[in-house]
């Protein structure tokens, strides 16, 4: 592929916008994922809560990762190392201790 200064510069600009959708998409997406997890990681943790159970925000948003990754077929490993990802987990699980702490105080 030829480098961007040997492109005219219409071309060089569509690339440049394609990567800039192409990383709005990740980030909308990863941000959507860590408030669904987020969600349902604080209906869990509450219903075990009054269950009188213990709840670890962490374990469930990792082990809904590695859900994910199961059903396309991906290496579990691979995807809990991935920077990416642990990212959205510590995000999720951020998140997560917000909300039920919120409904302990509601």
């Amino acid at each position: 592929m030829p480098e961007y200064e040997e492109l005219p510069l219409h071309e060089t600009s569509a690339l440049a916008r394609a990567r800039q959708e192409r990383e709005v998409a990740v980030s909308h997406a990863l941000t959507s994922a860590e408030f669904a997890l987020a969600e349902e990681g604080a209906e869990v943790g509450a219903a075990l809560a009054s269950a009188g159970l213990q709840f670890d925000a962490t374990t469930f948003v990792a082990l809904r990762v590695i859900e994910t990754s199961a059903a396309e077929d991906m290496d579990p490993v691979e995807v809990l190392c991935s920077s990416k990802l642990r990212d959205l987990i510590e995000r999720s699980v951020a998140l997560i201790e917000i909300l039920l702490a919120r409904r302990a105080n509601a």
